[in-house]
């Protein structure tokens, strides 16, 4: 007969023993079958995305060639974005409306509410307005493209397959890392933000190892290289504890830089609403405000901006001092009066000369504090500090990558509970101090609410701070 624990005194139950479990052999038969199955799709997965992203990377250069051969000498490209934006309008209206903005929001909607069904069609209309808005100048990225015509190209291959909704998810979120390693040549990192990307502080371990497949074959087929070059002056001659601190401080103000863009971005799409019935106004009056922009700030902030990146992290050349901000002006309006790309390589980008012109200021190496700002605000601005750690590690020198990635976390923190992608889900609260709700969009949080938690440090912080003034005018 059983004894019963005594009141107040602990439980003398035995703890568990392994030769308690259950039979080995029936388990793993079943991990060996599914890690063959997903390692085949996550391989097919990475080939399908290399190549779709290895077409888009060469219709990209040639655009660019071409446009600068038929545009008459002395006139920059920029000029004809009155005519370029609303083409992008007219095929993403006309052949694929899920192809609109950024590319990586669209998808993540689509995990959400279809199971990441997506039609075909978006793969070649999304490359093609993206082309159209590069080539001409529109600030925006390659990223956003590259997964959304992955995540197409997988859906596709789903459809084939006749895979089942939750195989079909994963197949394309195997996409989305494809897409980001092979176009930024960052196999770990890319996976790691597919998986990442869909949650605010969570992540689905289930998809992990199909991800790490498809970012490394899709990295292995398309060959590009990273994006980040060596770094000259080291760790500048600071010491560790500095850095510490110099990280945390940066990584602060790379969250606020972020959510700048963040609120750029939400405030100009809520002033473009009454307009919504004129789609092409919107996108010719778009056009000619960044050919005027461009005209007054310079070309440098057209296009994806590489060079201006590689000048701001090598610490060669002349960046300005408001150069980020500058970037963020063109890329909203790019944006969201009618261009298609990504925003990861803006967000490089921001980051990047954001960080250049705080060291600059503070007299502190500009390329390595650019490198943190690299890094940092795409952890903020996307919430996927973990995949923007590891880039920091993966493409930066050790010495720098471990600093770069608490710049990142920082960073993540600071930010608050919002987003680039509206369509991220909250997985959990950034602050013990708030209670936040869970499992829906962030694009819907300023309606759901947000409140402080009872009993907690904020809430009596701020009862202090209510408290003040009522003394103070007792005393008076």
């Amino acid at each position: 007969m059983k004894r019963e624990p005594s009141i107040g005194l602990p439980d003398e139950t035995p703890p568990p023993r392994l030769a308690d479990e259950t039979r080995w052999y029936t388990e793993h038969t079943a991990l060996i079958i599914s890690t063959l199955k997903w390692t085949i799709l996550g391989a097919a997965a990475g080939l399908c995305v290399g190549f779709g992203t290895r077409a888009f990377l060469w219709a990209l250069a040639a655009s660019g060639t071409w446009v600068k051969r038929v545009t008459p000498g002395g006139i920059s490209p920029t000029w004809l974005l009155p005519l370029a934006l609303p083409a992008c309008v007219y095929l993403i209206r006309k052949f694929a409306p899920t192809a609109r903005g950024h590319g990586t929001e669209a998808v993540i909607a689509a995990i959400h509410r279809e199971s990441g069904r997506i039609p075909w069609k978006v793969a070649p209309i999304k490359l093609l307005a993206t082309v159209l808005t590069l080539a001409f100048g529109g600030s925006v990225g390659k990223e956003g493209p590259c997964a959304q015509i992955g995540a197409a190209i997988t859906s596709l291959f789903a459809d084939i397959l006749r895979l089942n909704n939750d195989d079909r998810r994963r197949l394309v979120i195997c996409g989305i890392s494809g897409g980001f390693a092979a176009v930024f040549g960052t196999p770990i990192s890319g996976a790691l933000f597919g998986i990442e990307v869909l949650y605010l502080g969570r992540i689905e371990y289930s998809v992990l190892f199909p991800c790490l497949v498809s970012g490394i074959v899709a990295h292995l087929v398309c060959g590009s290289r990273a994006p980040v070059p060596a770094l000259p002056e080291g760790l500048g001659g600071l010491g560790r504890s500095e850095l510490v601190g110099l990280s945390i401080v940066f990584g602060a103000l790379f969250g606020l830089v972020a959510l700048l863009l963040i609120e750029a971005m939400r405030g100009l799409e809520r002033g473009l609403r009454r307009f919504e019935q004129h789609p092409y106004a919107v996108a010719v009056a778009g056009g000619t405000f960044l050919a005027a922009f461009y005209a007054f700030a310079g070309d440098a902030y057209a296009g994806l901006g590489v060079p201006t990146i590689e000048n701001a992290l090598a610490a060669t050349g002349s960046v300005a001092l408001l150069a980020f901000l500058w970037k963020i002006v063109a890329t909203v309006v790019t944006l969201e009066t009618g261009g298609s790309g990504g925003i990861v390589t803006p967000l490089f980008f921001i980051g990047a000369t954001s960080g250049a012109a705080l060291a600059r200021l503070l007299h502190l190496p500009t390329g390595l504090f650019a490198a943190f700002g690299f890094v940092g605000v795409v952890a903020g601005a996307a919430n996927t500090p973990i995949a923007a750690a590891v880039m920091g590690i993966e493409l930066l020198p050790r010495d720098v990558g471990v600093y770069a990635a608490l710049a990142a976390g920082t960073a993540f923190l600071l930010v608050g509970h919002r987003s680039v992608y509206a369509s991220q889900k909250i997985g959990l609260s950034k602050s013990a101090g708030l209670d936040v709700p869970l499992d829906g969009p962030i694009g819907d949080l300023t309606r759901s609410g947000m409140q402080v938690r009872k009993g907690s440090l904020t809430e009596k912080v701020t009862r202090l701070r209510s408290r003040r003034p009522a003394q103070k005018s007792e005393k008076d």
